[in-house]
């Protein structure tokens, strides 16, 4: 059974998630799909919303504190019809922003698809921390012969 198979999907709440609200100006983004961390709220919001429009819906079975000083939420959704799952963490400091935040996705078929879904949509100036269509492609399996 998979992660969020262990979870009924919660009705979904109107507005950005606690973490992305709250976002201080010298927050950090870590991503499965990123090749290198984002950094500054003004960059981090600039990917999020490419982010955001991938998905073809979000399925949350979890959004909360978890302990001092960390969010955490998990959802399942569908990238291009291949479904892809998520979890975020994120630390909030002692003022209630968001320093630091931590994407997965998996599986990694998805995660590298998402990735390159990205380096098509994003910025110029973000294009180097996401996959090229060729490196997210999976090795010639003649190659390896």
């Amino acid at each position: 059974m998979k992660f969020n198979d262990t979870a009924s999907v919660m009705a979904p709440v109107g507005g950005p998630p606690l973490w992305l609200a709250s976002l201080s100006e010298n927050a950090t983004l870590e991503a499965t799909v990123l090749k290198r961390p984002i950094e500054g709220r003004a960059a981090i919001l600039s990917v999020i919303k490419h982010a955001v429009s991938l998905y073809e819906f979000q399925h949350h079975s979890y959004k909360g504190v978890i302990g001092n000083g960390l969010y955490m939420e998990s959802y399942r959704s569908q990238v291009q019809g291949t479904p892809i799952e998520t979890v975020v963490v994120a630390h909030m400091n002692e003022q209630g922003e968001t320093d630091s935040v931590v994407i997965n996705h998996r599986p990694l078929d998805a995660a590298m698809l998402f990735s390159r879904l990205m380096w098509e949509r994003v910025d110029e100036r973000f294009r180097d921390c996401y996959l090229t269509g060729r490196e997210s492609c999976p090795p010639d399996e003649t190659a390896s012969s």
